[in-house]
């Protein structure tokens, strides 16, 4: 999949990178100046997530919002998927004091749940970083609760119910049903729930390992 990235120069230019997968991204001149400039990726337990969701947002801004919402989702579950493999990674490095082997990553990846949407993995996710579930980290952790406040949603429904409902069904709308006339309201709105599920994850990740 082709994974683009846009940066502002300090001139007014933009700088364009594109790569595909998990490749580095080529060096990039600026539209207006000319500079060079390379990219970093952050520090992150999913690169490829972080760069799923530049490309959500890429789509978004170009107008395909039903392939923005799907590739949103899709850096969720990449970003769930990676952060559950970093756990078992790290309990196997200090019971053996190796890095994982791919053979071994695979046998974990079926003790995580494929099914359920967002409800059941995340709460899978959550109970084994932080010993609480998805909503209850969100409530009791203060940058947790400040991430999804911005998102303003009803009292009345839970943070991992409202992302399930407002994301991963949207998603499945899609994928599904063949609904394909999403509309740029839905879509922006589904790129603004996946960055604050990510945010959220980054949280767990950091409090689980920050001291390490």
């Amino acid at each position: 999949m082709k994974l683009p990235l846009k940066y502002p120069c300090n001139c007014g230019g933009i700088y364009s990178f594109s790569t595909y997968g998990d490749a580095d991204y080529p060096p990039a001149t600026c539209s207006n100046c000319g500079k060079l400039l390379y990219a970093l990726d952050p520090l992150s337990v999913s690169v490829t997530a972080e760069r799923l969701l530049y490309r959500s947002k890429a789509e978004l801004e170009d107008g395909d919002y039903s392939l923005s919402i799907l590739i949103a989702v899709m850096a969720v579950e990449s970003y769930l998927t990676r952060q559950f493999l970093k756990l078992k990674g790290m309990q196997n490095y200090a019971a053996r004091f190796r890095l994982p082997t791919a053979a071994e990553e695979a046998q974990w990846e079926k003790e995580y749940p494929r099914s359920g949407g967002f409800l059941s993995p995340a709460g899978f996710v959550s109970q084994r970083l932080m010993d609480t579930t998805f909503d209850d980290f969100v409530s009791n952790n203060k940058a947790a609760g400040t991430i999804f406040a911005v998102l303003s949603i009803s009292p009345h429904i839970g943070p991992a119910q409202y992302i399930q409902d407002e994301l991963f069904q949207r998603r499945n709308r899609i994928a599904h049903w063949g609904y394909v006339d999403s509309t740029k309201a839905e879509a922006e709105l589904c790129h603004k729930i996946a960055v604050a599920t990510i945010s959220i994850l980054r949280e767990m990740d950091r409090l689980k390992y920050g001291n390490l």
